[in-house]
C-alpha cells in the first residue's frame, strides 16, 4: 500500500508540472488561433511576430515550408533545410513533384540545398494538398499570401513577413525579417552571424571598388526583356540599395516612377557613366552574356552609345539581381560578383 501511495504521489506532480509548463505555454498572448503541430516538443515556446500578428512557435521545428525564394534564402542563411518549397513562376523549365536535383531545379539557391525538398508549384499558388500530406511543423511565406493564411494555420504554424517592408523609406529586404524568422527557429545566434557577415561583404565590396567610384560614380539602372520593354528601376531593388550604399550614384530621371516603363529612345539622353541592365527574359539562366550584348547591339541608338562602345553596359539576371530573392545568400552572391563585374572598366581605361 505504501508503495501504491509513493506511484499516485509521483503521478500527481508530474501532472501538475505538465499542467503548469503548458499554462506557461498558452499565456503568452496571440492574435491568431493557432495551428496544431506535429511536434511533440512542448518546452521552449516562443511568440513571434510578423505580418499577420503574433503566432507562438514550441519546440525546434524539424519540417519547415518555405513558401517562396524570399524565404528559403534566410532559412538556408540560417542552417536550416526546406522540408519543401514553392518558386517563383517560370523559374523552372519543368514541373516536379520532389525537387531529386535542387542545384539545377532550384536558381542559385539550390547549392546549399542539401535535401529533396517537396516540390509546392508556383509561391502564389502553393499545392495545400502537398502540404497537408507533408504534415510540417512550420510553414514561413510572405505577406502577399496572406488571402492564404487561415487555410495555412490549419495546417501548421504560419508566419508571413513583408519582404519589400521600408524603414525611413528604404527596403530592408531580409534584415528587417532575419531576427523573427531566427527567433522561430531557434537560430537567433545565426541571425547575428548573417548580419555582421553582410556587413564585412559591403565594406569589401566598397574597398575593392574604389577605382570604379573614382572614375564612374554615376550608375543607371533598368530592367528589360532586351526585346521591346524597358523599365525604370528604384533603389528599392536589391542592386540599386547595394550599389548606393557602397557608394554609387544611382541616375533617376526627373518624374520617372518606380517600375514605369520608358521608352529606349530617352535612353541615350540620359547622362550616366555605367548602364546595368537587369535581364528577365524566360532563358535568363542559360543566356550567355554575348547574346545579352547582340541584342542590345541590335538596337542602333543603343548601339551608339558612348557608354556602350566603351564597354560600360553591363548585363545581370533580373532574378538574382532584383527582387526575387532579397536574402542574404543571394546578397551575397551580388556583392560577390560587383567587382568582378565592373572592375574590366578601369583595367580597360589603365590599359588605353
Amino acid at each position: 500500500m505504501f508503495h501504491s501511495i509513493r506511484r499516485l504521489v509521483r503521478f500527481a506532480l508530474l501532472g501538475l508540472s505538465l499542467a503548469a509548463l503548458i499554462v506557461a505555454c498558452q499565456t503568452t498572448p496571440v492574435e491568431r488561433p493557432l495551428a496544431s503541430s506535429s511536434s511533440t516538443a512542448v518546452d521552449n515556446c516562443r511568440v513571434v511576430e510578423h505580418f499577420e500578428g503574433k503566432t507562438e512557435v514550441c519546440g525546434q521545428p524539424q519540417k519547415v515550408v518555405a513558401l517562396s525564394p524570399y524565404v528559403l534564402d534566410m532559412m538556408l542563411g540560417l542552417g536550416v533545410q526546406p522540408a519543401a518549397f514553392a518558386q517563383s513562376a517560370n523559374s523552372s523549365a519543368e514541373i516536379v513533384q520532389i525537387y531529386d536535383n535542387p542545384a539545377s531545379q532550384i536558381p542559385y539557391l539550390g547549392q546549399w540545398i542539401t535535401t529533396k525538398p517537396v516540390a509546392l508549384g508556383d509561391r502564389n499558388t502553393p499545392s495545400l494538398e502537398r502540404l497537408t500530406s507533408l504534415q510540417p511543423d512550420l510553414i514561413l511565406g510572405e505577406s502577399f499570401q496572406n488571402d492564404k493564411y487561415s487555410l495555412l494555420t490549419k495546417i501548421a504554424p504560419t508566419l508571413l513577413f513583408d519582404g519589400l517592408a521600408l524603414r525611413d523609406g528604404k527596403a530592408q529586404f531580409w534584415r528587417e525579417n532575419i531576427e523573427a524568422i531566427a527567433h522561430a527557429l531557434g537560430r537567433d545566434q545565426q541571425a547575428k552571424e548573417l548580419l555582421a557577415t553582410r556587413d564585412n561583404y559591403v565594406a569589401q565590396a566598397r574597398e575593392a571598388l574604389q577605382p570604379v567610384l573614382q572614375a564612374y560614380p554615376r550608375v543607371l539602372l533598368i530592367g528589360s526583356d532586351l526585346v521591346d520593354r524597358v523599365f525604370w528601376l528604384s533603389e528599392n531593388i536589391v542592386t540599386a540599395s547595394l550599389l548606393k550604399e557602397i557608394g554609387f550614384e544611382l541616375v533617376q530621371p526627373e518624374g520617372v516612377e518606380f517600375s514605369a516603363e520608358v521608352s529606349w529612345e530617352i535612353l541615350p539622353d540620359i547622362e550616366a557613366d555605367i548602364v546595368m541592365v537587369l535581364d528577365w527574359n524566360t532563358e535568363r539562366f542559360m543566356k550567355p552574356e554575348a547574346s545579352r550584348q547582340d541584342k542590345w547591339a541590335q538596337k542602333p541608338l543603343l548601339n551608339a552609345m558612348p557608354v556602350f562602345q566603351q564597354g560600360r553596359v553591363f548585363f545581370a539576371d533580373y532574378y538574382l539581381w532584383a527582387n526575387h530573392l532579397r536574402g542574404p545568400l543571394s546578397e551575397g552572391l551580388i556583392l560577390k560578383s560587383l567587382p568582378d563585374l565592373l572592375l574590366p572598366t578601369v583595367a580597360d581605361k589603365k590599359n588605353a
